[in-house]
Parts: C-alpha cells; sequence; structure tokens
C-alpha cells in the first residue's frame, strides 16, 4: 500500500494498493481516533451494481472492526445525481439517528462518491466522509480534489461542494470485477494527465498499447481490460502517478481559481455530450475521450499544435471504442456547451494544448472554430 498526500489548507491521504479494502476498519478507526471522533456509525453508500461484488465483504470487515453499520444501495446511473433522489437519502440518515461525527461511506464509482459525497457534505452541514471508489475513473479522478455535487436538468454538477474526505481508499484488486466498458472508459482521465501535465505518461500509455494491441484491428472494452488489467505493476504504476498529478494540481487551486481548470481539458465538450443525450449514451470518459478530441482539434485551429500532434493524439484516442449515436448535431451540443458551469464573465474558458505535456486556457474563441471542430469529430462518428 502506497500514500499520497491530498487536500491542500486540509490535507488527507489517498491509499492506493493491490487487496487493500480489508484494511478499511484499521485505517477509519486510527483518523477517527486522531481526529477526536468518538462515534462508530458508519452508513455505506452504494448502487446495485457494486452491491453485488463488494458490500457483504465491506459490511463483515467493518463490523468485525467494532463499528455500527448500515447500508443504502441505491440504483446506478448518473440520473442517481438527481435533487428528487439526494433528499430521501438524506431523510433516511436522519431516520437512522446519524449525527455529524457519523461516517459516509462512499463505495463506488464517480457517481456514488459525488451523491453521497455531496449528502454527506450538507448533512448537518458535514458529517465524516470516506471514498472508497470502485471505478478506474474513481480511483485516479473523482474520488481525489473533494468536489462532490448533483446534476440539474440544465446541466451537469451544477449544484455542488467542495468538500475533502477523511481518506481516500482506492484498491486496485476490485478493478476485476469492473465491467470491460467502464474499464475503458476510464482510462479517459488517465490519457487526459498526460496530455496536460505529464508527456512521459501519455507516451507510456502510447508505447503499450500499440505493442499490446493488433495492428490494423480495432479494440473493444474487453481487448483492452484484458491486456492492462492483468499488468499490475503497469496498472497501479498510471494509478499512482494520475492520483499524484490530480492531487498535486488541486493542492496548488483547491477552488479551482485557475490552475484547476487544466482538468477541465475535454471536459467542456463532454459534458455537452452528456447533456445532449440525457446522460444515457455515453460513460463520462467516453464523452471525455470524445471531447479531448474535439480540445485538440480546437489547438490546432488556434495555431498551438501542428497537424501531426493532432494527428498523434486522434491516433491514441481513437483505439477507445465509443458507442455510435445517432441524432448529435453541433446545434445541439453548442446549446448544451452555453450552461456549462465553467463559463465565466459570459465567455466559456476552453482548456487548449500548446504541446503534449502542457495545456492553456483560453477564452473569446470564435463560435465559428468551436463549432468546425465539433461537426468534425461528430462526423467521425
Amino acid at each position: 500500500m502506497q500514500t499520497i498526500t491530498a487536500g491542500g489548507n486540509a490535507p488527507y491521504p489517498i491509499y492506493v494498493g493491490d487487496g487493500i479494502l480489508s484494511d478499511l476498519p484499521e485505517i477509519l478507526r486510527n483518523i477517527l481516533k486522531e481526529r477526536a471522533f468518538l462515534e462508530t456509525q458508519v452508513l455505506i453508500v452504494t448502487d446495485r451494481n457494486v452491491a453485488r461484488h463488494h458490500l457483504h465483504p465491506l459490511t463483515s470487515a467493518l463490523k468485525r472492526g467494532g463499528f455500527s453499520v448500515s447500508k443504502i444501495v441505491l440504483p446506478s446511473g448518473e440520473r442517481l445525481k438527481s435533487s428528487s433522489s439526494l433528499y430521501p437519502l438524506l431523510r433516511s440518515m436522519v431516520k437512522r439517528g446519524m449525527t455529524r461525527d457519523a461516517t459516509v461511506v462512499a463505495l463506488g464509482g464517480g457517481v456514488i462518491g459525488d451523491f453521497a459525497g455531496y449528502a454527506a457534505s450538507v448533512y448537518m452541514r458535514g458529517c465524516n466522509l470516506v471514498q472508497l471508489p470502485t471505478s478506474l475513473l474513481a480511483q485516479v479522478d473523482s474520488s481525489i480534489g473533494g468536489k462532490v455535487g448533483i446534476n440539474l436538468p440544465e446541466g451537469k454538477n451544477l449544484v455542488g461542494s467542495f468538500y475533502n474526505p477523511l481518506f481516500v481508499l482506492s484498491d486496485t484488486d476490485i478493478l476485476q470485477t469492473l465491467p470491460a466498458r467502464e474499464f475503458s472508459s476510464g482510462l479517459a482521465e488517465i490519457v487526459k494527465y498526460g496530455l496536460i501535465w505529464n508527456r512521459g505518461l501519455f507516451e507510456r500509455i502510447e508505447t503499450f498499447l500499440r505493442s499490446h494491441l493488433q495492428e490494423g484491428t480495432r479494440p473493444t472494452a474487453k481487448m483492452i481490460k484484458a491486456q492492462i488489467l492483468p499488468t499490475r505493476e503497469f496498472l497501479g504504476g498510471l494509478i499512482l502517478d494520475s492520483s499524484r498529478i490530480k492531487a498535486e494540481i488541486v493542492g496548488a487551486d483547491e477552488r479551482e481559481q485557475g490552475l484547476r481548470m487544466l482538468l477541465n481539458f475535454g471536459h467542456t465538450f463532454g459534458h455537452a455530450l452528456e447533456q445532449a443525450t440525457r446522460y444515457r449514451r455515453y460513460l463520462h470518459g467516453e464523452a471525455v475521450f470524445m471531447g479531448m478530441r474535439m480540445a485538440a482539434l480546437l489547438s490546432s485551429s488556434l495555431g498551438l499544435i501542428k497537424e501531426d500532434v493532432v494527428e498523434r493524439i486522434t491516433g491514441l484516442l481513437s483505439l477507445f471504442p465509443l458507442p455510435r449515436v445517432k441524432g448529435l448535431s453541433t446545434k445541439k451540443l453548442s446549446a448544451a456547451m452555453g450552461s456549462d458551469k465553467k463559463k465565466r464573465g459570459g465567455s466559456i474558458h476552453y482548456v487548449v494544448l500548446e504541446r503534449i505535456g502542457r495545456a492553456v486556457i483560453k477564452t473569446g474563441i470564435p463560435d465559428r472554430l468551436v463549432r468546425e471542430c465539433i461537426k468534425s469529430v461528430i462526423q467521425e462518428q
């Protein structure tokens, strides 16, 4: 087990390792003791898919560790992140007699982490939170940085808080039960870190996939998972390096006033794709893969990177399978981008590349250029 520190002014540890889920009771007990919390009540919030594999062993381990454990199993999917789901959860917490010293354990992917985390942040003005991410995407991205929230019909994550957990525990062994499509989708955020921050990380992924996937074939999600998951040293390295990058950026800019905005590379486009398809067609990482292709084209249109760099980037991104979606239009996506929460002062802040490994923020980009990039990627689908 390795430990990374995140959180800036309110630091918390991120534990990464293989088979470390069983260490949760001891870690939680020690951290609660350090912070003088005497309450042993724990509420596990998870979804049906994760519960089948991991709820029982986690519940048993916590009970053996002396904790009073209750659990709530919710439907899976992005539509869970809504006000209509939030208030029943909060009322259930009241009925269970939870105090502000009780602990919410968010056991799941990014949706559960965001949703349960937001509930913890507002319940009695904030109770203890532990992030236990079970998807690759959540382990390298959404569980780190303290962002929690829910969606509105007008856009994704428009209601939320910055709320740090007591700690994050990322057990890479859990990824064995992750569906192949979810695993492939989770690699989007790792590729993103390489593009915006660490060229070497991008090149490691590029080299590995080029050498392990048969040239000329269109890889499936199962093929990608089958190649990467067994290579525990390679996969563990990707997760550790990605977690360090996220922690470093967030530590320097917890409230997203500048540097942290670089993490939105591909996300302004990606969130619009999710909203335009009502969160039913794309997994988050899949939308980000498409969004990064649009952002790379935009970088080229602005004269920041050359065509051969765009081809190299899109060549890697195109290895990851995406669902084919009918009815997407440039007009629909442009309209969805208008409600993005990253819009400030009436302008959308676009994250673009100056080179692989270095991103910058640009505003005032002509709508015409943006629409051309959107149209180009949509037509390739």
